[in-house]
């Protein structure tokens, strides 16, 4: 689960689709110039985009990504 600075919610796996490794949670967040939001891999830092599950470094790559309500402010 992450947080962006806007206050919106993502849901991912936490699996690195490279090393096998469930880290995701522990990746940092980043945007691109264009504005998508990503998580990168604290192992080898590809990025992920949050909204998509896409790889921002390879193509074909992706994490599952997972819809997210809240059902009380945070």
């Amino acid at each position: 689960m992450f947080r962006d600075a806007n206050d919106r919610l993502y849901a991912t796996d936490n699996r690195d689709p490279f090393t096998g490794a469930y880290v995701l949670s522990r990746g940092l967040l980043g945007s691109t110039a264009d504005g998508r939001v990503y998580v990168a891999s604290p192992l080898l830092k590809q990025r992920f985009d949050l909204a998509t599950g896409a790889c921002l470094d390879e193509d074909g790559v992706r994490i599952a990504v997972h819809a997210v309500h809240a059902v009380h402010p945070v």
